[in-house]
């Protein structure tokens, strides 16, 4: 039984480091933030000029949006964007 209790301390420990230090492995730079946010506010026809058609386009029941996932020139993004198409917001994941 106490084997048992320290093997959970041990691996929540281990758990709340790891989650600590995630920031500190690929912290975004102040570059790539600006340019996600350049597309905030533009079109989604835009954003199709620029970087084709999304892998996946979900629609969004609660805002009447669409998730738009791309893979553009080794870069992953997911752009949300508002019921006329406007472009909402927009994240770099990898």
């Amino acid at each position: 039984m106490k084997r048992l209790i320290t093997m959970g301390a041990v691996a929540v420990t281990l758990a709340v480091t790891m989650g600590a230090c995630s920031n500190m492995f690929t912290p975004p730079s102040a570059e790539s933030r600006s340019a996600e946010a350049a597309w905030i506010g533009k079109d989604r026809v835009q954003l199709a000029n620029q970087m084709g058609q999304p892998k996946e386009a979900v629609p969004m029941t609660d805002t009447g949006g669409e998730m738009l996932y791309y893979s553009y020139e080794g870069h992953h993004y997911v752009f949300e964007t508002d019921p006329e198409g406007k472009i909402t917001s927009a994240v770099r994941t990898r």
